[in-house]
């Protein structure tokens, strides 16, 4: 509850919050956009390159950026320099030469809000309060996203592609005239550290996480979970298409709610009676791989002829999911922040980002590529296998390793 009672945090979620429905609004609208021009996972591919490439290129500069400057300054430069661009996204009218190239921009200033924000949520509670926060935190980017890619969908749906844009800039001036009510987030408080005094904090921190096992599994643990995300997101729009029977207008309508519940699910579940981080994170990929297999033995089984009933099979695992991803990303969190201090957690958190876009970059295009090779379903059934073998060999060194 102290959580509850702490405005400045509350403010910051808030913030977050306007920040990811703007986000999955214009993610939705280029995704839309480009698949129902190029009818390709390749095209899909290409704008999610366009999210990823600029967060392995920049955060490192961004992370240390965090550490060194007022938080509260780079996150509200980062959301003017975001609604500039989404109005120069309106202003080409969505053409495929412009979009991508517009994503790679955007994306690249979203990469300097992410570890500010991300450091400054571990700076304003306390560390007691850290699960809690970092469900809020991660519950706060996944219901933004959710919520607002469904929003997005019923939006574009019913109004076209420009409406949607045009409430993306709305959200993102309403978060440029909310950061002004933050407090000044120094990452150093009020005293006064050079840039030699910092570099070497950070330094100091790589080398105490880099040399412990146990933080290496929860980067890439956290990594391979935004990997999983993305490859997902890349064969999604063709999926639904030709397997379910789902169009790009209508799949998300159905898609997003049902994520949204299992992330629901999987914020209380990590609350109920302890458990480890590495168990968590190991549960959270075997669940997802589990799913896709059983889902993949349906299919492939074609025992199912009616579109409506086929859509609870599909549902099921839709919720997995969400249940999976949000279980094992606060995990790898949670576990990261309570070994680095909120001092150096800008630059730790960047380089956790770096991890994550590069697994990003490779996953996307291998998706577009191994579909085009083998289909659909044989594909979902060779990754939920994958992930299952992923998760047995996680959990089996966390035991080995006792952590």
């Amino acid at each position: 509850m102290r959580l509850f009672k702490n405005r400045n945090f509350l403010l910051l979620i808030l913030i977050i919050f306007i920040g990811q429905l703007a986000s999955a609004f214009l993610v939705l609208s280029l995704i839309s956009s480009v698949y129902e021009q190029t009818q390709s996972n390749f095209g899909v591919s290409g704008v999610i390159l366009s999210f990823a490439i600029p967060g392995f290129l920049l955060m490192a500069f961004a992370g240390l950026a965090a550490d060194i400057m007022d938080r509260k300054k780079i996150i509200m430069f980062a959301y003017i320099g975001l609604s500039l661009v989404v109005a120069l996204i309106l202003v080409s009218k969505q053409a495929v030469y412009a979009s991508i190239p517009l994503s790679f921009v955007y994306f690249a200033l979203n990469t300097f809000f992410i570890p500010a924000s991300s450091a400054s949520s571990a700076q304003l509670v306390k560390k007691r309060d850290l699960l809690l926060a970092n469900s809020l935190f991660v519950f706060t980017l996944a219901g933004g996203i959710i919520s607002g890619l469904f929003l997005a969908a019923v939006l574009h749906f019913f109004f076209g592609n420009n409406l949607t844009l045009i409430v993306c800039e709305a959200f993102l001036i309403t978060s440029v005239i909310l950061c002004f009510f933050l407090p000044k987030l120094s990452p150093h408080g009020n005293k006064k550290v050079d840039l030699a005094t910092t570099l070497k904090g950070i330094f100091s921190a790589f080398v105490y996480i880099f040399n412990q096992r146990k933080m290496w599994f929860f980067f890439l643990g956290f990594a391979f979970v935004q990997g999983i995300i993305v490859f997902g997101i890349t064969l999604a729009p063709g999926f639904f298409q030709t397997v379910v029977g789902l169009n790009i207008e209508k799949s998300p309508i159905f898609i997003f709610p049902l994520i949204g519940v299992g992330v629901l699910m999987g914020m209380f579940f990590i609350h109920r009676p302890y458990k480890n981080e590495s168990y968590l994170v190991s549960l959270g990929i075997g669940l997802i791989g589990f799913s896709g297999l059983v889902l993949s033995l349906i299919l492939f089984a074609n025992i199912i002829n009616s579109f409506f009933i086929l859509l609870i099979p599909v549902g099921i695992f839709l919720v997995m999911i969400g249940f999976g991803t949000v279980v094992s990303l606060i995990a790898a969190r949670t576990a990261l922040q309570k070994n680095v201090s909120h001092s150096f957690q800008g630059t730790v958190f960047g380089a956790n980002i770096i991890f994550s876009s590069l697994f990003s970059a490779l996953t996307s295009p291998a998706a577009a590529t191994l579909h085009a090779f083998f289909g659909y379903l044989n594909l979902l059934m060779f990754a939920g296998i994958v992930l299952l073998i992923v998760s047995f060999a996680a959990w089996n060194i966390s035991k080995q390793w006792n952590f």
